[in-house]
């Protein structure tokens, strides 16, 4: 597959989930999703779909958080946001091909805060 072929299949994949993740049907953005890795960082299709389900979690964690994080609860959001960012640390994991468990430098608790 040329470059030009792959980019714009990377970028049909792409929108495909994201237009699954807005209408709520979390099955059809994590194969989306799936594919884009497959084919974008060339992983097998198995660990793509570990490494996305971990994603789309966080996801919906991400939107709980904005949800209360609109409704002037932030304190309560901020809970979300954590949840969130440790399943990106075991996704990105998955993708860089390291274990979850490994030392990964860790943020400072100030960056997390969002006002």
């Amino acid at each position: 597959m040329n470059a030009t072929s792959k980019a714009r299949l990377l970028a049909r994949y792409e929108v495909g989930w994201w237009i699954w993740h807005g209408r709520k049907d979390f099955g059809k953005a994590t194969e989306f999703m799936a594919k884009e890795y497959r084919l974008q960082f060339d992983m097998p299709y198995s660990m793509a779909m570990r490494a996305v389900g971990y994603r789309i979690k966080a996801a919906k964690m991400h939107d709980r958080a904005e949800e209360l994080d609109r409704r002037g609860r932030t304190k309560d959001g901020l809970v979300y946001w954590k949840r969130a960012e440790k399943l990106l640390e075991r996704h990105f994991a998955l993708v860089v091909n390291t274990k979850p468990d490994q030392e990964i430098s860790q943020p400072t608790k100030t960056s997390l805060r969002h006002k």
